[in-house]
């Protein structure tokens, strides 16, 4: 039964299948490739040693750790890290991004590939708070969002070589929302590049804008896209029909009701999910009618973006509480509450009836 499988019970007398404790500190979320956890931290004075570690997925055991110094600016916020960003792969190997713009290629082995000390290149990119923003691949590009009131930019990276594919000039504004890979109907990759003033579309390799338009997005929560539709979160939640084959997709609808506050919008076939303090709100995907809304007691301020499996809901807010929240249709039901005893600021991973989170000094497995 699928959905058995994947119904991950949090509880404080604990199916916590391992616990591994990290070096230095992590905001990020860890991301799965087959058996293998990969996951980033910064340690030091300033957080300017960096660390990317494998974890085997099933024992927890540490496979592999690389250490490297950063080159960027590795300065942020104090309930932030240099190890910020997500870490992203295509299957065969793995980038890790951080704060200082340091980008780490490793092989699923642990091998390094290659490394770019973007903050080296560009100096003046980096903001006092700390870059968030986490890359993602396409069709054989990284693809990385710098956006400051520096050096401002977004590039993709080669990534088998390591070398600039292309670099196009951002608006000058801190922006910590992450790009996001849409298919489009002809199968082609386009990487959605969001912030306030405007929201582009570009081909990975090229770099060529394929559409744009004038509704602008938040500058934390990234987009989210299911269902041939594209959502943009921002003082309003606007979806555009991406499923179409025009080139520029035209707005389906908007609802205002639905603005999330740090979590990005989480969708499903048919519904979507923000997460507005401790609200969380569900509505229709086709049409953004809102279907319910429930205030969760004991949730404090959340940065995580929840994951859903199963119809629940897995939600941690910054210090360690984390929720499993049920959607019985109409309503939604807090079925489990779990204290980790640890802030947690990325978003968990699941994958085979197994919940991945990374806690601010550990790495935690629930199954």
């Amino acid at each position: 039964d699928v959905y058995k499988r994947q119904m991950l019970d949090l509880s404080e007398q604990g199916n916590i299948a391992w616990k591994l404790e990290m070096p230095g500190r992590s905001v990020a979320g860890p991301i799965v490739v087959g058996d293998l956890v990969v996951t980033t931290s910064s340690s030091g004075q300033d957080g300017e040693v960096l660390h990317v570690s494998g974890v085997d997925l099933n024992s927890g055991e540490l496979l592999w750790e690389q250490t490297f110094h950063a080159t960027g600016r590795p300065f942020c916020h104090p309930t932030s890290a240099n190890a910020a960003p997500s870490p992203a792969s295509d299957g065969e190997r793995v980038f890790a991004f951080f704060s200082s713009n340091d980008l780490v290629c490793l092989s699923l082995e642990g091998e390094l590939l290659w490394y770019r000390g973007l903050g080296f290149d560009y100096p003046k990119a980096g903001n006092d708070v700390g870059m968030a923003s986490s890359p993602v691949v396409a069709d054989g590009a990284v693809i990385v969002q710098v956006e400051a009131q520096g050096d401002s930019f977004a590039a993709a990276i080669d990534a088998e070589t390591g070398k600039n594919l292309w670099r196009m000039d951002r608006p000058q504004t801190s922006n910590w929302s992450s790009p996001l890979v849409i298919r489009r109907p002809d199968d082609r990759s386009e990487v959605v590049i969001q912030s306030r003033q405007d929201v582009i579309a570009v081909d990975p390799r090229s770099g060529e804008t394929r559409w744009s338009t004038e509704e602008g997005g938040s500058a934390i929560p990234s987009p989210t896209a299911a269902g041939g539709l594209l959502i943009l979160p921002s003082d309003e939640v606007v979806a555009l029909n991406i499923g179409a084959s025009a080139t520029a997709p035209e707005v389906a609808w908007r609802n205002n009701r639905l603005s999330p506050r740090n979590a990005s919008v989480v969708a499903t076939d048919d519904r979507i999910y923000s997460l507005k303090g401790s609200i969380l709100v569900a509505a229709n995907l086709a049409d953004g009618e809102q279907v319910w809304q429930e205030r969760i007691s004991g949730l404090g301020s959340a940065c995580a973006t929840p994951v859903i499996s199963g119809g629940r809901l897995y939600i941690f807010d910054q210090s360690g509480i984390g929720v499993v929240i049920e959607d019985r249709g109409d309503s939604g039901e807090k079925v489990c509450e779990v204290d980790l005893g640890e802030g947690v600021l990325g978003s968990p991973a699941i994958v085979d009836g197994k919940l991945i989170i990374r806690g601010t000094g550990s790495l935690i497995c629930f199954e």
